[in-house]
């Protein structure tokens, strides 16, 4: 998917969902790279409770224990995309860690989120790389994920 084109579908897609809700909301899109502030770097998932899905662009509602994650993919980046993941959730009081996990390494980084919804571009370079949602919060989340490869 190119910048053009997600430029394009990305609002519409979030005024359906807006629409559904039954709400209007803003959404700022942040642009993540490991030296971000504020960005966690992600050193070993060993630890942690994660369920591995199937690489696709979206994630119906899946529910997230409290400490427990997914990792969706991997998938492949050429140099030059960057890799878009926009989660909406419930309840909004609950802190995601939303990032990204190299393949190979596991290693990888990512950024906190609360407020029911977040949208991060992560810029990792070629390689394969899962997308990773992770529930920080004392209580189960239902979420909803999307996976964009942005093609500069």
């Amino acid at each position: 998917m190119t910048r053009k084109t997600l430029a394009l579908v990305l609002p519409a897609l979030l005024l359906v969902v807006a629409l559904m809700a039954g709400t209007t909301m803003a959404i700022q899109v942040i642009k993540i790279k490991p030296d971000t502030p504020g960005v966690t770097i992600i050193k070993e998932v060993t630890t942690l409770k994660l369920k591995t899905l199937p690489p696709t662009h979206r994630i119906d509602p899946i529910t997230l224990p409290p400490n427990t994650g997914v990792l969706i993919g991997p998938f492949t980046l050429n140099s030059g995309q960057e890799l878009g993941i926009y989660v909406i959730w419930s309840p909004s009081s609950a802190t995601l860690l939303i990032g990204i996990l190299n393949a190979q390494t596991s290693t990888g980084y990512g950024a906190y989120a609360t407020g029911g919804s977040a949208a991060y571009v992560f810029n990792p370079g070629p390689g394969s790389w899962y997308a990773v949602v992770f529930n920080e919060s004392p209580y189960t989340v239902s979420a909803t994920i999307y996976i964009f490869i942005i093609s500069q």
